[in-house]
């Protein structure tokens, strides 16, 4: 495992751009699936302000959420495309970054119902380079988001995650292993944007829509939550808003 090191990196973030293009935000409003996204940006009625470079060209928006100026972004899907645009979001402003997204079931969760995760497990590269190796990294604002969400009326199940690197890779015996361990769901990005928001000095909060199930015999998708029925979408993107907007002040 690699050596943590506490010190700056050779290559820093861009901060090359204005701050008056950020309008004073101290949100950022992430997803990471283009359909989601798409009702994110419908829904604030986000528009283009400037593009970033982390690794690729990452198109930012700025949205008026009642009066809380908000940056919003598409993130790339795994640990490290998606810190890498984290990092260069984060220089101009932010506090507080809300990420939300899809998931995998680990155990039965009932119809309607979001997962919040408050650990990750950290099956992945990117947190090393972060923090010290450990095996599960604390989400520490798990109680500010279920009960944000509770407020809007969404029911919660609260757990660990498995953040890994390689979802053709979750065996049966590794799945086993992280029921054991307390995880209730698995997901590609939650330990890394931790890790670097924990870093950074910043604050993250973040849930999830189960979109598949690992959690009987075999892999079921979309078993949980029907996109196109239960229309979780519009719900998760009205819940992450929701959670931007209180974070005013703060």
């Amino acid at each position: 495992m690699i050596k943590f090191i506490d010190e700056d990196g050779i290559i820093a973030p861009s901060r090359d751009l204005p701050l008056e293009l950020f309008k004073s935000a101290e949100v950022a409003l992430t997803t990471f699936s283009t359909h989601l996204f798409e009702e994110l940006l419908r829904a604030t009625g986000a528009v283009p302000c400037c593009v970033v470079k982390g690794g690729v060209d990452k198109q930012l928006y700025l949205a008026d959420l009642d009066g809380v100026s908000a940056v919003v972004y598409l993130s790339n899907v795994g640990a490290p495309a998606a810190v890498a645009t984290m990092e260069e979001v984060l220089p101009y402003g932010i506090k507080h970054v809300v990420a939300f997204g899809i998931c995998g079931a680990l155990v039965h969760t009932p119809p309607h119902t979001f997962i919040v995760p408050d650990k990750a497990y950290r099956d992945e590269g990117t947190s090393y380079h972060y923090m010290p190796a450990s095996d599960f990294i604390n989400i520490k604002n798990a109680a500010i988001v279920q009960s944000s969400l509770s407020r809007s009326g969404i029911d919660t199940m609260v757990g660990g995650t498995w953040t890994t690197d390689g979802f053709y890779r979750e065996t049966r015996t590794r799945l086993e292993e992280m029921k054991k361990n307390g995880c209730i769901a698995v997901d590609m990005e939650c330990s890394a944007l931790q890790a670097c928001a924990d870093y950074r000095g910043k604050n993250f909060y973040t849930f999830f829509i189960t979109a598949d199930s690992l959690a009987g015999e075999q892999w079921q998708p979309n078993d949980i939550l029907d996109l196109k029925v239960t229309d979780s979408t519009t719900v998760a993107v009205a819940a992450a808003i929701m959670l931007a907007r209180e974070l005013k002040g703060k």
